[in-house]
């Protein structure tokens, strides 16, 4: 194999790796998270009795335990009032290929997914 040809190769998988980085920032997932089971994880993660009720450093403590905190990143949209949902935005980092990102929002979801087949009310009480 010649210089040329090794060079050539390089150049193409430099060009595809570009590509698919690029590829990664634009997909993004937006989950309806239930508060409540985001804080009864964090509580159960934490080995805790009480905590804040801040959702976000929940959210945090979630990730964390679920391995996935370093691969995306999250935008939390606000809530309505007398909901439980939060819409939260989800983006992979530059190292996370689309396929992973797929595997960890069910992941996500499975944890602390809301489940909207249910009246708000009812997930409001559990």
């Amino acid at each position: 194999m010649s210089m040329t040809s090794i060079d050539t190769v390089r150049r193409a998988a430099a060009s595809a790796n570009k590509s698919w980085a690029a590829d990664c920032r634009n997909i993004s997932q937006t989950l309806e998270l239930s508060e409540s089971r985001t804080y009864d994880a964090a509580l159960e993660t934490l080995g805790a009795y009480k905590l804040t009720g801040n959702f976000p450093t929940e959210l945090e403590i979630v990730l964390k335990d679920l391995r996935v905190l370093n691969k995306v990143t999250f935008d939390i949209k606000p809530k309505s009032p007398l909901s439980d949902c939060r819409h939260v935005e989800f983006r992979p980092t530059d190292k996370v290929h689309r396929d992973r990102f797929a595997e960890i929002m069910r992941t996500i979801e499975k944890r602390i997914g809301a489940d909207s087949t249910q009246p708000w009310w009812i997930r409001l009480f559990q």
